[in-house]
């Protein structure tokens, strides 16, 4: 699964700088944001963000999947919240955009290494305490693992929980009934097709056996 929060910005206008528009499809099941049933979907939240929800990676195509990309879109002093939840392979991802430009990113692979955490940016005070936690987390579970077969990940938590500590979002916690004010399955726009916007592809389209639809 994956996510975009933008503030300061009205849904058209936001759907509008990603290639993206509303279906005439009834209104998806919020629990359904992100899978098979709701690959695409857009919606107005009670806290004042206008958001976009993707299967897999897609939401990565739609915002950075062209030059110029399209977070530079955005107006300016809007905030952009990227998640990316591949738990098939582990994988996360976190960025924040500012006026049109990366602040910052944090992204998790265990395939490199179960303590992998790459990062990019002025990353704010929280992120070095989440990081720590993790990281001890993630060393006990190390000295427990030595007679067990299976274990947590704790690092993939890192960028997940630095995205909800400003959208007050995470896509595995109960959401309030009026959490969202609309919500919208959409579609590609302008002829544009989702899994064919990178070239080459990024690598949020090559990790593990994502296949995209």
């Amino acid at each position: 699964m994956s996510w975009i929060f933008v503030d300061g910005i009205t849904e058209k206008a936001l759907y509008e700088a990603l290639d993206l528009t509303p279906t005439t499809e009834e209104t998806p099941d919020h629990h359904d944001l992100g899978t098979s049933l709701v690959p695409l979907a857009g919606a107005a939240l009670k806290s004042g963000w206008c958001a976009v929800f993707a299967k897999y990676a897609l939401v990565m195509d739609a915002t950075v999947g062209k030059s110029p990309i399209r977070l530079t879109r955005l107006p300016p002093r809007s905030r952009c919240v990227t998640c990316v939840v591949l738990e098939h392979a582990m994988v996360s991802y976190s960025s924040l955009w500012q006026d049109g430009h990366l602040a910052w990113e944090i992204r998790h692979d265990p395939s490199q290494d179960i303590l992998h955490l790459e990062t990019r940016g002025n990353l704010p005070p929280a992120f070095a305490h989440l990081r720590d936690t993790a990281m001890e987390k993630q060393r006990a579970e190390a000295v427990r693992r030595r007679s067990s077969n299976w274990g947590v990940d704790h690092i993939f938590d890192v960028p997940i929980d630095m995205a909800t500590s400003i959208t007050r979002y995470r896509h595995d916690r109960k959401v309030e009934d009026d959490f969202f004010n609309t919500l919208w399955t959409l579609e590609a726009a302008r002829g544009n097709v989702l899994t064919k916007l990178n070239q080459p592809p990024g690598w949020w389209q090559t990790v593990g056996s994502i296949s995209y639809e």
